[in-house]
C-alpha cells in the first residue's frame, strides 16, 4: 500500500512539472516566430523531464529495484496521459507517436529509477 502512495505522489509531481513546462512551451510558441514543427520536440522533452524527475523521487523513497519501478512508473505516466487523451477525443487510437512516447517514458523512468536508488 505504501508503494501505491509513493506512485501517486510522484505522478502528481510529474503532472505538475509537465503542466508547467507545457505552459512555458505554449507561451514560447504563441509569442515567438518558432516554427510549429518543433512542437513535438518540446512535448517529448517535457515528457522525458517530468518522468525522469518523478521516477527519481519514487525510487529515492522506495530505495530498491529502481530499474523495475522506474520503468513501470514511466509506462504508467504515459498510459494515464493516453487514456486522458482518448477520453478528450473520439476514442482509442494507435500510432507511431504513441510507441515513441511509450519508449521515451519507459527509458526515462528506468534512468530516473537508477538515479533515484543510487542517490
Amino acid at each position: 500500500m505504501e508503494k501505491f502512495k509513493r506512485y501517486g505522489i510522484s505522478l502528481i509531481i510529474s503532472f505538475v512539472i509537465a503542466a508547467v513546462f507545457l505552459t512555458i512551451s505554449a507561451t514560447i510558441f504563441a509569442y515567438t516566430n518558432i516554427n510549429d514543427r518543433y512542437l513535438d520536440s518540446f512535448v517529448f522533452g517535457t515528457v522525458m523531464i517530468s518522468v525522469l524527475i518523478g521516477a527519481i523521487i519514487l525510487a529515492k523513497k522506495i530505495k530498491e529495484k529502481g530499474i523495475i519501478y522506474g520503468g513501470i512508473y514511466g509506462l504508467l505516466f504515459c498510459l494515464i496521459i493516453y487514456f486522458i487523451t482518448c477520453m478528450e477525443y473520439t476514442g482509442f487510437f494507435i500510432s507511431n507517436t504513441l510507441f515513441a512516447y511509450l519508449a521515451i517514458s519507459f527509458l526515462s523512468g528506468v534512468v530516473g529509477g537508477i538515479i533515484g536508488v543510487n542517490i
